[in-house]
């Protein structure tokens, strides 16, 4: 069964690429859900009512195209605190079906985006998840397009980039090893003069500047995981604002548009601190959807 679902995905996608030069977004509802093989033990669900029992029947409802209730299903999961990417892929699909169907409402869009997101974050590599969400986006842009709206493109900061190029731990190893290498270093230099000592004298000065940038990535790494939270923008576009909630000076106005990726930061009530690019500011928490972490 699972290479059959497999073999419906490749098929339906290569439909919806198709359909998305077309700039017909209708066909990427036809993509299939996908059926998790194992989901038991991943979530904090009422015993009533286990996480199995639910994603089952979001995902018979999606494939019967009663997309309201695979939404409900899919979203009172995630409130559950479960977490898996099958679940985060068929969510994204309920709310493009929705879209496909002439239903949708405002948002619907990047709340497919956000969980197409979540589902890659949850599994790197997906290659479903990586096209579904780029055509979401896409169909995002050429909306904007036709209400005379700037199709905005965002680069993350030089930190970021480096930063995001390895996970905390490959950081915080390189870092180790370094030091490693560091101290070889030392005691190679104290060698009588021959290969062992200029070995030393080249290696502990080489570990060392290694060690001096590896260390502040491993902290920027671990300030940014215990800090910072990924979100989607889900509303057709949102202000920035101050910590107050008032309107920034018109210089200082920006508009984040739908599917945009946010870093986001502290909250305080309705609102939260994000970051977009080089771009910081505070919008309402209810204009972005956090992703599982």
């Amino acid at each position: 069964m699972e290479g059959d679902v497999t073999g419906r995905r490749a098929r339906l996608l290569a439909a919806l690429t198709l359909a998305a030069s077309a700039g017909l977004l209708p066909a990427i509802a036809g993509l299939s859900p996908s059926l998790a093989p194992a989901l038991v033990g991943e979530a904090r669900a009422e015993p009533a009512e286990p996480p199995e029992a639910l994603f089952r029947k979001g995902t018979e409802a999606l494939g019967r195209g009663e997309y309201g209730a695979a939404i409900d299903t899919f979203e009172l999961l995630a409130d559950r605190g479960f977490v898996h990417p099958d679940a985060s892929y068929n969510r994204g699909l309920a709310y493009v079906t929705r879209v496909r169907d002439g239903a949708d409402r405002p948002g619907d869009l990047g709340r497919a985006a956000a969980a197409f997101e979540e589902a890659l974050r949850l599994r790197p590599g997906d290659a479903d998840a990586d096209r579904a969400l780029d055509l979401v986006r896409a169909e995002i842009t050429r909306r904007r397009a036709r209400r005379a709206k700037d199709a905005v493109e965002v680069r993350p900061t030089l930190d970021r980039v480096l930063v995001g190029l390895a996970s905390e731990r490959t950081w915080a190893a390189a870092a180790l090893f370094s030091s490693l290498l560091l101290a070889l270093g030392m005691v190679l230099r104290r060698r009588p003069a021959g290969p062992a000592h200029v070995a030393g004298s080249v290696l502990a000065p080489t570990a060392l500047v290694a060690l001096l940038a590896l260390v502040p990535l491993t902290y920027a790494a671990r300030h940014l995981r215990l800090t910072t939270r990924p979100g989607v923008v889900v509303v057709p576009e949102v202000r920035l604002v101050d910590e107050s909630g008032r309107a920034l000076p018109d210089a200082e106005q920006t508009l984040i548009p739908e599917g945009a990726s946010v870093e986001v930061g502290r909250r305080s009530g309705g609102l939260a601190e994000v970051r977009w690019g080089a771009t910081e500011g505070w919008v309402s928490l209810s204009s972005i959807r956090l992703l599982a972490p």
